[in-house]
């Protein structure tokens, strides 16, 4: 209750007539902690309310660095909680009130209330059960497969897509350059003879939170899924970045650059992911994913 009249989006965020003061961001997916940490960068005194886990679908340990980064920055989390009301007060403040694991409840005010907690896609009005094409009742998203639903003649790209359902299941499709890269493999192949499909796991992707954190193939996680424990070798090493060297005011350990490599050691070492936290931690990515995507081993890192 109260949600829709009295809370924003993070689109509605970059369009405030005033600043957003005292803010709550419900929510602690890549959107949510991106935004909470440039409005806490901003000065903003910054809350996040987290249901279950941050970052989900990125590798737990470095959703953990970046976490426990915002905290030491000044970003107070809130964890195991669920929201339960949102009421405006006559000065304009809005009173949230939300329930823990425990069952208890807890309430506070603030200047702005940011939902940051998934996007459903509207397709309930497009008559697509007219045409055969399955929908996801929850979500209203599409499984696909290279792009192709249910429907021969019906394809789909982007946010659309029910990544849950790809093999094996990915988030990326929710980011623009899949969406664009997507699409221009699928008019290949429609009508210029082309043959590529598109991977959608393999694909360098960025979380601009404080400490920014830069990933491209498999989480710890998803390795042991596909491999087995046995099967999977994780290296790991704190670094101090170059440009952190010169700052003469020590550092915790949680601000320190950290870099993992997963990798697959019954297929000759073959690199199965990278993890990387750091200053541009995301440029870094980009050329180890084509390294990565080469087949390249430990030996070749």
């Amino acid at each position: 209750p109260g949600a829709k009249e009295h809370c924003i989006t993070s689109d509605d965020l970059f369009s405030l007539a005033a600043p957003p003061g005292k803010t709550l961001v419900v929510g602690a997916s890549y959107v949510a902690l991106e935004c909470a940490g440039f409005l806490h960068g901003l000065g903003f005194e910054t809350t996040v309310l987290v249901r279950s886990v941050p970052l989900r679908g990125f590798d737990a340990q470095m959703a953990g660095l970046v976490v426990d980064h915002m905290r030491e920055l000044g970003v107070e989390f809130v964890e195991g909680a669920t929201p339960t009301s949102v009421e405006r007060l006559d000065d304009g403040r809005k009173r949230v009130v939300w329930r823990g694991a425990d069952g208890a409840e807890a309430s506070e005010e603030f200047d702005t209330v940011l939902l940051a907690v998934g996007r459903d896609a509207f397709t309930h009005k497009l008559g697509l059960d007219k045409v055969g094409v399955d929908v996801n009742p929850k979500s209203g998203k599409l499984p696909v497969q290279d792009e192709t639903t249910s429907a021969p003649h019906v394809f789909a790209i982007g946010d659309v897509v029910d990544g849950e359902a790809l093999d094996p299941p990915s988030a990326l499709t929710e980011l623009t350059p899949v969406a664009i890269q997507a699409g221009r493999l699928l008019a290949s192949r429609l009508y210029g003879g082309g043959t590529r499909r598109m991977d959608y796991q393999m694909v360098p992707t960025t979380v601009f939170t404080p400490l920014e954190y830069g990933c491209v193939g498999l989480t710890e996680e998803a390795a042991i899924a596909a491999y087995g424990d046995d099967n999977v070798e994780v290296y790991h090493q704190y670094f101090t970045p170059l440009e952190w060297r010169v700052v003469t005011s020590a550092r915790r350990k949680a601000q320190e650059g950290y870099a993992k490599l997963i990798v697959h050691s019954a297929d000759a070492n073959r690199v199965v992911g990278l993890h990387i936290t750091g200053p541009n931690a995301g440029e870094m990515v980009q050329g180890f994913a084509v390294a990565m995507r080469c087949g390249a081993t430990k030996d070749d890192f």
